[in-house]
């Protein structure tokens, strides 16, 4: 993203954003983790190129408004509409404090539902 100002230009690639957005990620209970990632342990330290897979970031030259795209896997239990709306809300709002970029969409797409590691009977509880 390019944003004309007096003192010059300031450019945040679009890795910077999806580090921000795999970190929001975080905040929302039932997501396990983004498509391609064991687990969020994973971005422990994470450079900001680690963050692209499973979040796909596109800024609109004309507009300078942003799309991001994600791709997670969600705890079985939980109703995959509420969560998937939660991530937009937070994925928008950390982005919008975080870097100043306009949010126009937040693309959620459930790839997988992860089935926690319990035996059947506690499961029935």
């Amino acid at each position: 993203m390019v944003g004309p100002e007096d003192l010059g230009d300031i450019t945040i690639n679009d890795n910077v954003i999806a580090l921000y957005a795999s970190i929001a990620l975080t905040q929302v209970e039932g997501v396990v983790t983004l498509s391609g990632k064991s687990s969020f342990s994973d971005y422990v330290g994470a450079k900001s190129k680690d963050a692209e897979k499973g979040i796909n970031v596109s800024i609109d030259k004309a507009t300078n408004l942003c799309t991001i795209n994600v791709e997670v896997n969600i705890y079985y239990g939980y109703n995959l509409y509420d969560v998937a709306r939660q991530i937009q809300r937070q994925v928008k709002n950390a982005v919008e404090n975080y870097t100043g970029v306009t949010v126009e969409r937040v693309n959620v797409t459930v790839r997988d539902v992860i089935v926690p590691d319990q035996p059947r009977a506690e499961l029935k509880k």
